[in-house]
């Protein structure tokens, strides 16, 4: 495989994480962290193409200015936004989003995030807050718990109840309540020093908690044989008792991965279905799905990673056995999973590229990755396993077909907030009772803040690291009206009261979206006026200036217009394939609005192509008819790509 020159900057992964701890003191499996000193230079390709399906170049020119560009004019903003909280602590998830938001049938809305009024974070907790129906709460000022938690997670219990699911420094922490809202709450722990929880509601009464959370012992005792295994956990009676503690499912076991990164995986439950997504820098983004309420689990890869059971400490990542590194795709670990509502699984993650060509585990080696890597990927379970799409991207406001990002004239800081995540990332997916699919994101910001005084004139203070000049990142909303084979134009959100470009110098991330749309999408986000999170200024050179607001967005989705498709010169009005299930051929039909060539290629369970064709289509209808009778009986997928755009059906031959 030839070595691909990426991007300008490829850093190494080191080993600093985030817990309980100022900064450093958890000895879960370590993060993805920059190590400056590790830097590689690597070479610019071209602009990253624009949303639509297509990934087969994705990488951005970065142009690095020196001076701030034209203002970027405010987008319409008419929507509801209003501050629900702040938090000193400013970063909210390492890698996934948490589930931090609940819209409830019954009009009301609990929102939660990680919490601290202390610049210093000795009382961080979980910040909570509650729509009645009418007005929310008054913002808090104390956390929910009596201990020091962080990283929580909300899931309504039953029709009325509530529970929360943080972990402190040892243990998971669990707070339940009978009614929402209100009352005191009770607090239990598991008894296992876990950290960086998810949990997600389901059960034939809403009374299961299913949570997922990543296993401590890295580096001294690998736990099941993994150094950061994803252990389930679960309870039938809304947290009472659990009949399944810290056990690790076989599917992503020490048999396939040697562990996950914290906040590295994503959970959903609907009814008795529960499906869970794990990934990273250095490993496949695998989906594992029950249909028996966590009994019994089976395996999907949604993107391989290349080499096996990788370990950056002993090898190189050499997917081809040429015994050269290769700069393989991967994940950037901010994962999403969602389930529509005929328990259809839909996977979102930030596009990552990654290289090790110097294993081990000092300055300068293992695992580098590319920061400047962009692309928000999808893949849901009609499509061929290891074959996702890209579906957003960074937007190019100025249109010059660069991606313009601040310049440090010292070339030792990045353009932007470091986040060590995609461009575009931290997805949180919704669905509507129609059936439509909503994500939100955050992506970087064409647009920088002022440069050259050695300090952001809009917060007013000094920043002793050289600041000036970092781009923000924004939050984003879209829909698919057609179970994601196409994407509505995203809408920027970050900031929607303001009516001048003043916006330009906010910072909208981790955005939570609350799964149940209700002709409203509920996403909460927290904002500050500082590139980046703050949290670690030994290792991650971003200032924390005092305490970032956490924001509450309510967006009609009328506002989601899909009259423009990101992907505008799709000329692919109506795809089918009958009959299906069949057993000698199948008729593939596509209606297109020109001529057009189509690339047909059809996969295997195992995401192996087993026939290829192309095609040219006429204006109109095309009925393609393929031979299937040598197939075994089981599942396929049947990819079609025309104009860069990439559709997918599957087959059942019986």
């Amino acid at each position: 495989m030839k070595k691909y020159l990426l991007i300008g900057l490829a850093f190494g992964v080191g080993s600093t994480a985030f817990a309980q701890g100022t900064a450093t003191n958890s000895t879960s499996k370590p993060l993805q962290k920059i190590n400056p000193i590790a830097a590689k230079q690597k070479a610019s390709v071209q602009k990253n193409q624009a949303v639509g399906g297509s990934n087969d170049s994705f990488e951005s020119v970065v142009n690095k200015i020196g001076s701030k560009p034209a203002a970027v004019a405010p987008q319409n903003r008419a929507f509801t936004s209003l501050p629900i909280g702040t938090s000193e602590y400013q970063n909210q998830t390492n890698a996934s989003i948490c589930n931090r938001v609940e819209n409830n049938p019954d009009g009301t809305i609990a929102a939660t995030w990680t919490f601290a009024a202390d610049p210093a974070w000795t009382d961080r907790g979980t910040g909570y807050n509650y729509f009645d129906g009418t007005a929310w709460m008054a913002s808090p000022t104390v956390r929910v718990e009596s201990a020091r938690t962080g990283f929580t997670n909300i899931g309504t219990t039953g029709t009325n109840g509530e529970v929360i699911i943080a972990h402190e420094a040892s243990d998971l922490h669990v707070s339940r309540r009978a009614v929402k809202g209100t009352g005191a709450w009770t607090e239990t722990t598991l008894g296992f020093p876990d950290v960086w929880s998810r949990l997600s509601v389901g059960g034939p009464a809403g009374q299961s908690l299913h949570v997922i959370s990543q296993t401590t012992g890295v580096g001294t005792t690998p736990f099941m044989g993994q150094d950061g295994a994803v252990a389930y956990s679960r309870s039938l009676d809304g947290g009472a008792t659990w009949d399944k503690l810290r056990t690790v499912i076989p599917q992503i076991d020490a048999a396939s991965y040697l562990g996950f990164g914290g906040d590295s995986y994503s959970i959903d439950a609907n009814g008795s279905t529960i499906v869970i997504v794990a990934g990273g820098f250095d490993v496949d983004v695998v989906l594992i799905k029950s249909t028996d309420n966590g009994d019994t689990w089976t395996k999907t890869i949604v993107k391989d990673f290349g080499v096996p059971l990788f370990d950056a400490a002993t090898m190189i990542t050499d997917a081809d056995g040429d015994a050269v590194a290769d700069t393989l795709e991967t994940s950037d670990a901010s994962l999403n999973v969602v389930l529509d509502n005929s328990n259809n699984a839909h996977v979102f993650y930030g596009r990552m590229r990654v290289i090790c060509d110097a294993p081990g585990t000092g300055t300068g080696l293992g695992l580098s990755y590319f920061p400047y890597t962009d692309g928000l990927m999808y893949w849901n379970e009609t499509m061929a396993p290891n074959a996702p799409v890209m579906i957003a991207s960074v937007l190019d406001l100025n249109g010059d077909g660069l991606l313009n990002v601040y310049n440090d004239p010292a070339g030792t800081l990045l353009g932007m907030g470091t986040f060590q995540r995609s461009l575009t990332s931290f997805p949180s997916a919704g669905v509507d009772a129609s059936g439509k699919l909503y994500v939100t994101y955050s992506s970087l910001f064409e647009g920088i803040n002022d440069v050259g005084e050695g300090y952001d004139t809009e917060l007013g203070v000094l920043n002793a690291i050289t600041q000036a000049g970092k781009s923000f990142r924004h939050q984003y909303v879209m829909r698919s009206n057609d179970n994601g084979a196409t994407w509505c134009t995203p809408i920027d959100i970050t900031q929607p009261d303001l009516t001048n470009s003043a916006y330009q110098y906010h910072e909208g991330v981790y955005g939570a979206m609350a799964k149940r749309v209700d002709g409203f999408v509920h996403v909460v986000v927290q904002d500050d006026q500082a590139p980046g999170h703050g949290v670690s200024t030994t290792t991650t050179p971003d200032i924390q200036a005092g305490a970032a607001n956490i924001i509450y967005y309510k967006i009609p989705v009328a506002d989601l217009t899909c009259a423009t498709s990101i992907d505008e010169n799709t000329s692919v009005s109506e795809i089918s394939l009958y009959p299906n299930p069949a057993s000698n051929s199948v008729n593939l039909v596509l209606n297109t609005t020109k001529t057009a060539k189509a690339n047909i290629t059809v996969y295997n369970m195992v995401g192996q192509a087993i026939a290829q064709l192309d095609k040219s289509l006429v204006n109109g209808n095309n009925t393609i008819k393929l031979d299937i009778s040598a197939y075994n009986t089981g599942i396929y997928f049947v990819s079609i790509i025309v104009e860069g755009k990439t559709y997918s059906q599957k087959l059942i031959v019986k």
